[in-house]
């Protein structure tokens, strides 16, 4: 019997847009709408510039939650089968190591 212990990560996200008349006036309210608690900022795009000075820029944040995670099989192959198929819908998997053979 094989058993795998790891870490799977939330895949959750967030977004939120800002808009002003500077790049970084719209980069500054579109962080701003975001709520990063238990979020990490992960990248920032201008969306559209407009000739009259108006910037829209949307931010994306991406959960920081982690947890660990266990399968079990009766070698190897199984047991990384078993752990893959078991981490829940809208996480994903980060580390593994064998604990037990």
């Amino acid at each position: 019997m094989t058993t795998l212990r790891g870490t799977i990560r939330s895949t959750e996200t967030r977004e939120a847009e800002g808009y002003a008349t500077s790049v970084v006036a719209a980069k500054e309210a579109a962080v701003a709408a975001l709520d990063l608690d238990g979020f990490a900022l992960t990248q920032t795009n201008a969306v559209e510039s407009k000739a009259t000075g108006e910037t829209t820029i949307r931010a994306t944040a991406r959960s920081t939650a982690t947890r660990e995670h266990e399968a079990s099989g009766p070698n190897y192959t199984a047991a990384l089968a078993a752990y893959r198929d078991s981490v829940p819908d809208g996480w994903e998997a980060q580390h593994v190591w064998v604990v037990a053979e």
